[in-house]
């Protein structure tokens, strides 16, 4: 069994529209800026095309790890339906999707019967708003007011 990859899209959520296309939902070029941490993600998808050289069901796992950690902090499975040899989608949706740290990342999709897994690489950056002076941000009392 031979899976290749072509690419992995990183992104919000993937769709199929009325008339059969595919619509991406936010893409992640590499990085995801959050604006806190630990973050949960409310949804992360992997939009994967692979080459396939037969069909048939295979199941997976997939794992999202910290690498200055080594943790591996989210685990999930489900199949992966060939129906033809050739191109095919993989979309693989994972709800709330915690990232502990600020630092990189990798989510390691290992498929039935397939030697070397899948590893698609990302950076989580923390994004803290910049005051700027006179501003007042949420939360904060203008100067002058209360005492």
């Amino acid at each position: 069994m031979a899976f290749t990859e072509k690419y992995t899209i990183l992104c919000d959520d993937v769709r199929r529209e009325d008339n059969g296309k595919v619509m991406v939902i936010g893409i992640y070029f590499g990085t995801i800026t959050v604006p806190q941490l630990p973050f949960v993600m409310p949804a992360l998808t992997f939009f994967q095309v692979i080459d396939a050289d037969r069909p048939g069901f295979w199941n997976w796992r997939g794992k999202l790890q910290h690498l200055e950690t080594g943790k591996d902090i989210f685990q999930a499975g489900g199949g992966l339906n060939i129906a033809k040899p050739g191109l095919a989608l993989n979309i693989m949706r994972f709800p709330n999707v915690p990232l502990i740290a600020a630092g990189s990342y990798n989510f390691v999709l290992e498929i039935q019967e397939q030697r070397d897994p899948f590893i698609v690489p990302f950076d989580v950056v923390l994004n803290i708003p910049q005051q700027v002076p006179g501003m007042v941000m949420p939360g904060m009392l203008p100067p002058g007011f209360g005492g």
